[in-house]
């Protein structure tokens, strides 16, 4: 595919650009000691699988999980309020790129690729992890559920993005790695979509649905047209 006409590059957050499993496990590794005290029969291996079993990934269902997991482990003294509050307290501490994130964008900024985020939450968590990760100087523009009122995969949280940019939906390249919220709707739009594939990903995009498959961010600077500006060719 050519794709000299592409002007923008647009993408998903968690899991794309921010290292979702590392991030996860790492802050649930710390809440479990920081309340190691009330789960003295809890292993820190059950805990993690039944985190991971119930989180949707997702900020609004965090007060449900907590519910599921103080009744899974039967945990006495200690509410779900307060884990809760461990959570929107220090969650967002924890937040790590993959290797060639800064690298990537980097590289996009300086071949003059406009660049940004759509994501499904709350504005200020979204640009706190932006910068959080060193990144917020890089992406231009951002669009998220709590701005249009739509969650992805609707057509709405795209074109909310695209007006932003002000470019044509086959102009923008859309980067994500879910292939039912990210890869599919960016195609239905017109975009160039890329899914980002994980070893652990369960669902894949159909064959009509995806134009570009990676499996790490830098591989963009091969897809795309890059000038001498960038260090990739």
């Amino acid at each position: 595919m050519e794709l000299s006409h592409i002007k923008a590059i647009v993408f998903d957050l968690e899991g794309t650009l921010l290292d979702r499993k590392k991030s996860r496990d790492k802050f649930i590794e710390e809440q479990f000691e920081r309340f190691h005290d009330y789960f003295i029969r809890v292993q820190l291996a059950d805990f993690k699988k039944k985190f991971i079993e119930l989180d949707d990934d997702e900020d609004h269902d965090k007060p449900e999980m907590y519910k599921a997991i103080i009744k899974h482990f039967h945990v006495d003294r200690l509410s779900w309020k307060d884990l809760f509050n461990d959570f929107e307290m220090h969650f967002y501490r924890y937040v790590f790129p993959y290797y060639d994130t800064l690298y990537t964008l980097d590289q996009l900024n300086a071949n003059d690729y406009l660049t940004g985020v759509i994501a499904n939450g709350k504005s200020k968590i979204k640009q706190y992890r932006l910068h959080a990760l060193g990144i917020e100087h890089m992406i231009k523009y951002l669009t998220t559920s709590e701005m249009v009122g739509f969650r992805k995969p609707h057509p709405k949280i795209f074109e909310d993005m695209l007006d932003q940019l002000g470019t044509a939906p086959e102009e923008t390249m859309y980067v994500g790695d879910d292939a039912l919220n990210d890869v599919a709707p960016a195609r239905a739009m017109g975009m160039v979509s890329v899914w980002y594939k994980h070893e652990d990903a369960e669902v894949a995009p159909l064959a009509n649905e995806v134009d570009y498959t990676i499996s790490t961010l830098e591989e963009l600077t091969h897809i795309l047209p890059m000038s001498e500006k960038g260090e990739t060719q």
